[in-house]
């Protein structure tokens, strides 16, 4: 019974977080390296932001302009795509009529984790306004036999009203680790 309790490692996945920001752009249209090395991406959310000054007291950092660049809604997102590896998600690119579509997949992603919360602050008003995120979600893309890492890349096209404007893209990758605790002599060490 030690012997199969104690001595054998033990191992379990889980989904590690890592932000990535864009540099000021002004592009409408493009292409954002978002990571050149993803190993088992799971889940991804983007959200484009203009360029705020740094320390600024009249600018609020919590607000996206995803659907909206300039505030009086002349500057926006006409369309975008995520790539990873040669795979295209959605198969059927985002289109800025697709808000709707775009709000269903971010409410099923809370949906299928569970939330025990007594209803939802996300709501199709506030969305096209203050928490427009959009959400890839990448669980059903196979793996490699090898499991190299791959690009991960947002393809997106802003209308011509947006060169005028300052933007940053941030995204927001879960991506699954391992962890494995071995014994080693007396100590208990992470691999």
């Amino acid at each position: 019974m030690f012997n199969e309790n104690f001595l054998k490692p033990t191992q379990w996945t889980y989904l590690k977080e890592v932000h990535h920001p864009s540099p000021s752009q002004r592009d409408a249209s493009g292409s954002w390296l978002i990571s050149a090395g993803v190993k088992k991406p799971k889940h991804v959310f983007i959200f484009f932001q203009q360029t705020r000054k740094q320390n600024s007291l009249t600018q609020n950092p919590y607000l996206f302009d995803t659907f909206d660049l300039d505030g009086d809604d002349t500057a926006k997102l006409s369309s975008c795509r995520l790539q990873y590896g040669t795979d295209y998600l959605p198969e059927l690119e985002y289109d800025s009529n697709f808000k709707l579509r775009i709000l269903n997949d971010l409410v099923n992603y809370r949906y299928r984790k569970n939330d025990y919360n007594s209803g939802t602050q996300l709501q199709t008003s506030n969305f096209q306004t203050i928490y427009p995120v959009i959400y890839f979600d990448l669980r059903s893309r196979k793996e490699g036999v090898t499991g190299d890492p791959k690009n991960l890349t947002l393809h997106y096209r802003l209308n011509e009203a947006a060169n005028a404007h300052d933007y940053t893209i941030y995204a927001a990758v879960l991506h699954e680790e391992e962890v494995v605790v071995k014994q080693i002599g007396n100590e208990l060490v992470v691999v």
